[in-house]
């Protein structure tokens, strides 16, 4: 296979490690996956749309996180082709959401779809878990090397279609779980345990000799890591950016469009700049070294998770224009701009990088205005509506260019 060749300097003139360029091709298959999670939310948004959509969402996320890992610790060892084929893997996954949308939510009959996703995603997952070199363990993320998960998925391919959602549900449940109790230290020590104990009984019983097998603990390149999910959060929100460029080609021009194009992309942008430009590895308020790898991989998900939902509600305003937006949409809008604040205060708390103030003031501007808009605002129009939180995350942008250079001085 062909191996990726990031630098072949001597370590002592290695300069700072960035994304290479297939990292870069392999993460297009996010705009792909995010694109088509939008039918889970766009076939029919209520509480089964928006569980099918957070179902699917982790399974993708899950498995490109999987491949980002392994291409980030494996560095120059990376293989070009293993990563292709998670990409395909990614791409069917992706492929095969609006059918499975169409299904669960459509009442259809084709049920097709539903073990092409169960299939693509566990020989996504399985692959990508035989990526690293043998011996070796993920000391920050350790899940990713495991199959635990997968189980329910694989039984899920033989039953009928009402267990199938409850068993990715369960499969995805147990990788969440395996986070946040699985450690990667006692994983290691455990392995090198085993494989310790392997060789004293084979030279009890007049085997060969040696050590056995050579456990290694391997660690994530922080720096690296922080790019790609920042790069991550980008696409996203440029996914986001596409469809309110789609449903602004469909709308008659005028200057409510004008108005309510410029207030979406105000939105998106304000978001770019919190998470970027004034975070951390994509995460607002967050600042390097603050808080421990899995942390920052599960904030990761959800605020891209919820990032993602915004391209649906803010194409759902610009359709509605000066009407007031369906109390589904208007909830989803305000809820994942206050979901995106309430996060960006947890980051803050657990990095300490937010005293009792800030937080205090973040809460009420980004969690509360929100919540009392998707509350009071049914009779405003989406375009109003739209505006108001373009102005609220504006403000929050203001405030931490203006206290940054006091932070740096800290």
């Amino acid at each position: 296979m062909t191996d990726l060749n990031i630098a072949d300097e001597p370590v002592d003139t290695k300069v700072e490690r960035h994304a290479s360029w297939a990292e870069l091709f392999f993460d297009l298959v996010a705009a792909a996956g995010v694109a088509a999670l939008t039918h889970a939310l766009g076939t029919e948004l209520n509480g089964a749309g928006l569980g099918l959509y957070a179902l699917l969402y982790l399974a993708f996320w899950l498995s490109w996180t999987t491949f980002m890992l392994y291409s980030n610790v494996s560095a120059a060892q990376t293989r070009v082709v293993r990563l292709m084929i998670g990409m395909f893997g990614l791409g069917v996954m992706a492929a095969s959401v609006p059918g499975v949308a169409h299904a669960v939510l459509g009442h259809g009959h084709d049920l097709r779809p539903l073990a092409v996703f169960a299939i693509a995603y566990l020989a996504t997952r399985i692959y990508g878990a035989h990526s690293w070199r043998r011996g070796e363990v993920l000391l920050d993320f350790p899940v990713v090397q495991y199959s635990v998960g997968l189980l329910p998925w694989f039984i899920s391919i033989w039953v009928e279609e009402r267990w199938k959602l409850t068993l990715w549900a369960v499969g995805v449940g147990l990788d969440l779980l395996l986070i946040l109790v699985v450690s990667g230290n006692k994983l290691f020590e455990q392995a090198q345990a085993r494989f310790t104990a392997q060789a004293t009984s084979r030279r009890r019983f007049g085997g060969p000799g040696g050590t056995g097998p050579v456990i290694q603990g391997v660690s994530v390149d922080s720096t690296h890591l922080s790019e790609r999910l920042g790069l991550f959060v980008i696409i996203v929100l440029g996914e986001s950016v596409v469809q309110v460029v789609n449903s602004a080609s469909d709308a008659q021009y005028a200057i409510g469009l004008l108005t309510t194009a410029l207030a979406s992309f105000v939105l998106l942008a304000g978001l770019f700049g919190l998470s970027v430009v004034f975070g951390y590895a994509g995460l607002p308020h967050l600042r390097a070294g603050r808080i421990s790898t899995r942390a920052a991989l599960g904030l990761h998900c959800l605020v891209t998770g919820v990032v993602a939902t915004l391209g649906v509600s803010l194409s759902s305003v610009v359709s509605h224009g000066a009407d007031p937006l369906p109390g589904p949409h208007r909830w989803l809008l305000c809820g994942a701009v206050a979901a995106y604040f309430t996060l960006g205060v947890v980051t803050g708390v657990a990095s300490n990088s937010s005293d009792a103030q800030r937080t205090i003031s973040r809460v009420i501007t980004g969690v509360a205005v929100p919540l009392l808009l998707g509350l009071l605002a049914s009779a405003l129009s989406s375009r109003t509506l739209v505006v108001c939180l373009a102005l609220v995350v504006l403000a929050h942008l203001w405030f931490e260019r203006r206290s940054a250079p006091a932070e740096g001085q800290v």
